[in-house]
C-alpha cells in the first residue's frame, strides 16, 4: 500500500477520542472529515469542535460527515466503541485502509481481510458536552503508536506519524505493535472498575490483571513490559483542563451517559481467550457481568463503594 498522502483524513466515531486526535490533525492542516452519531453529532456539525486544552481552548470547524461519503485515497480512522466495529465499516470497500484507534484487540480481529493498521492510543480524553471534548494530556496530548496488525508495516504509517506529530502527539511507527496493543488491552481492564467504584479495591483489580497476563503467557504471545510502557509514552501528566480534574475513562462517561459499555469487549476478550488456552478468569468474566446489570439498571458512575464492589463480583462468580 502507498505511503503517499492520503485524499483526506475520515474519522469515524468522533467522540472523544477521534473528536480529539481529528481536530488537531484540522488544525494543524490536513483535510479532515469527521463522522459522530446523535447529539454530539449535530453539535459537531452545527457549532464545530469545542476542544479544551490544559493552555485553553480551540474552537475548530472541521467538516462533518457520513461513512457514505468515504472515498477511494481517503485513510479512515477508525475511533468507535469496540462492540459498534463491524456495523462501522459494513458498507467500506474492502479495499479502503482501515487505522484502528480503538481499546483492546477484539476490534482488531473484527477487521481481520481487509487492510488495517493498529493504532496504540494513550490520549487521555473525555467528552464533556455534545460537541465539547477535553484532552487532558500534558505536555502531549497523548501517544500514538502505529504498525500493520498484528506485524509489519502497511504503509501509510509513517505518513500519519507525521501528521500526528505535527499536531502535538507523540507518535511513532513500530513493525512489531502486537506486544504494545495487548499491554493497552491490560491498562485496559481496569475501565469497569473504575466507572462503578470510586475507590476499586486493589486485590481484584490486580487479580483481574493476573487473569489476563496469564491468558497471554499460555498463548505464548509478547506482552510489553509495565516500565518499558510508561517510559516509551511519557512524560505525561493529566492536567486539569478548565479547572476540572480527569475522572476515570471511557467506560465510566459511557455509565453517565447511559450508553453501551465496552466492557463485554475489553474483558470479555480475555474470558473467551482463557477458554480457548485453559486459563480461568472469573473475575473478567464477573466484570462482564456486572457491566451488563450496571446498563440494564443504569448505574451512576462511582455509585458502589469498595465493599459493595466486593460482595457483587463474588455474587457474579
Amino acid at each position: 500500500m502507498s505511503c503517499e498522502a492520503p485524499r483526506r483524513v475520515v474519522v469515524i466515531g468522533a467522540g472523544a477520542i477521534g473528536a480529539g486526535v481529528g481536530g488537531l490533525l484540522w488544525h494543524a492542516g490536513l483535510d479532515v472529515l469527521l463522522v459522530a452519531r446523535g447529539d454530539h453529532g449535530r453539535a459537531l456539525a452545527e457549532h464545530g469542535l469545542d476542544l479544551r486544552l490544559p493552555g485553553g481552548p480551540l474552537r475548530l470547524h472541521v467538516p462533518v460527515g457520513q461513512v457514505g461519503d468515504v472515498r477511494a485515497g481517503d485513510l479512515v480512522l477508525l475511533a468507535t466503541m469496540g462492540h459498534d466495529t463491524l456495523a462501522a465499516v459494513a458498507s467500506l470497500d474492502p479495499s479502503v485502509a482501515v487505522v484502528s484507534c480503538q481499546n483492546g484487540i477484539a476490534p482488531l480481529d473484527a477487521l481481520s481481510g481487509r487492510p488495517v493498521v493498529a493504532a496504540m492510543l494513550y490520549v487521555p480524553a473525555e467528552r464533556r458536552a455534545p460537541g465539547v471534548v477535553a484532552l487532558a494530556g500534558s505536555p502531549a496530548p497523548g501517544a500514538i503508536f502505529l504498525g500493520q496488525w498484528p506485524s509489519g508495516v502497511l504503509g501509510p504509517e509513517p505518513w500519519l506519524a507525521g501528521a500526528l506529530s505535527r499536531a502535538g502527539f507523540r507518535a511513532e511507527v513500530l513493525d512489531d505493535i502486537a506486544p504494545w496493543i495487548r499491554a493497552k488491552s491490560i491498562a485496559n481492564i481496569g475501565g469497569f472498575f473504575v466507572a462503578a467504584c470510586d475507590e476499586p479495591p486493589p486485590e481484584l483489580v490486580e487479580e483481574a490483571v493476573a487473569e489476563a497476563r496469564a491468558c497471554f503467557a499460555a498463548e505464548g504471545v509478547a506482552v510489553v513490559p509495565d516500565d518499558e510502557f510508561d517510559a516509551r509514552i511519557g512524560p505525561m501528566t493529566l492536567a486539569a483542563v478548565d479547572g476540572l480534574p480527569r475522572l476515570g475513562g471511557s467506560t465510566r462517561h459511557a455509565l453517565a451517559r447511559g450508553d453501551r459499555l465496552e466492557t463485554a469487549v475489553l474483558n470479555g476478550y480475555f474470558v473467551d481467550l482463557g477458554r480457548r488456552v485453559g486459563v480461568a478468569t472469573p473475575i473478567n468474566a464477573a466484570l462482564v457481568a456486572l457491566a451488563e446489570r450496571a446498563m440494564a439498571e443504569r448505574w451512576s458512575p462511582g455509585a458502589m463503594s469498595a465493599g459493595e464492589f466486593r460482595a457483587a463480583v463474588r455474587a457474579s462468580r
